[in-house]
């Protein structure tokens, strides 16, 4: 009997004959964490009481050769589950359902032009307003709105810093959290604004396709500006879009304030969100408050909360008042 044997080296040569491991290559400059969280919503006005239950993995990785950085690869796959949820997600069975979603999945190529001119293909957020710059995933503060139906989705764009200019415009397929064809969606969006990194802020952003709902897609043309401004634990954001859904015209305006403590452990805000819709010859007015409240226990937990309450909509008995708690542990 010949036994053979097939040996498989944990070492590589370098240039310089040096052996090299490639399993502590891959973990230079290698983040992850198992992120895990319950979210229960209770519906004040109409005596709903519904649960989100999410485990998920979340990658960061920086890739690096002996000229620098030249890559940025991010990973999230989560799995969630819904409770007795009226009005899931379209992708969604029902609201009693389990599905493996995409958050953030995509490799930002930065090795061209020292960061000036780079290409990211992937699963990302819509590069429109205040998302573009403040990362809300998988949080109870958001800045969306239901006009533009889409925060993240499958596609590439190009994206870099010119002096004190940040930019991203990207081609997309329109389909948001799946990667499908069906009803032929797509997207073009892009934003261009200034340094993230100072304490003033100013964006432009524009957003123009037909993307994926339930029945079909929805014709979208927006356009926007957005500001935040910080000064010492305080934050104030702005964001106004204009454009048309479908056939209706629609004018959106989003403001919030916020403190945060001197060891940014316990974080408040409140918001106003306003959302015009002229679906014929008169204009009706959808608007709502929200306050919010993120402690940190630690460094891994966090206890987040939040009170809704719509002031004006378009239909009065589907007026809401909720309350959102949400536990979240990153291990």
């Amino acid at each position: 009997m010949v036994f053979f044997y097939l040996t498989i080296p944990f070492t590589q040569a370098n240039e310089l004959g040096e052996n090299i491991d490639p399993l502590s290559s891959w973990s230079s400059n290698l983040r992850w964490a198992i992120d895990l969280s319950t979210r229960h919503t209770n519906s004040l006005r109409g005596a709903n009481s519904s649960w989100q239950h999410v485990i998920g993995l979340d990658l960061h990785k920086v890739f690096q050769n002996k000229s620098g950085d030249f890559g940025t690869l991010v990973f999230q796959p989560y799995l969630v589950r819904l409770a007795n949820v009226k009005t899931p997600p379209f992708f969604f069975d029902d609201g009693d359902d389990w599905e493996l979603t995409w958050r953030m999945t995509n490799f930002n190529y930065t090795g061209l032009a020292q960061g000036r001119f780079n290409i990211r293909f992937g699963h990302f957020e819509v590069p429109f307003g205040l998302e573009q710059n403040l990362d809300t995933n998988g949080t109870l503060r958001q800045f969306t709105f239901s006009n533009r139906g889409i925060k993240a989705d499958w596609g590439t764009s190009i994206n870099g810093v010119l002096e004190n200019l940040e930019y991203e415009f990207a081609f997309t397929r329109g389909s948001g959290a799946e990667l499908t064809d069906d009803h032929d969606p797509y997207l073009l969006s892009g934003r261009i604004g200034t340094s993230s990194n100072e304490n003033f802020i100013m964006g432009l952003s524009g957003f123009f396709g037909e993307t994926l709902n339930a029945t079909g897609t929805t014709n979208r043309k927006l356009g926007g500006f957005d500001i935040a401004y910080y000064i010492y634990q305080w934050g104030f954001l702005l964001e106004a879009s204009a454009g048309k859904t479908s056939d209706a015209e629609t004018v959106n305006l989003f403001v919030e304030a916020s403190w945060r403590s001197a060891m940014e452990t316990l974080h408040l805000y409140s918001q106003l969100r306003q959302d015009y819709r002229k679906p014929n010859k008169n204009w009706s007015d959808n608007t709502k408050i929200t306050f919010g409240a993120e402690y940190a226990v630690t460094n891994q937990i966090s206890i987040s909360t939040e009170f809704n309450h719509d002031i004006e909509i378009m239909n009065s008995n589907s007026r809401q008042t909720s309350i959102l708690l949400q536990f979240r542990i990153r291990i």
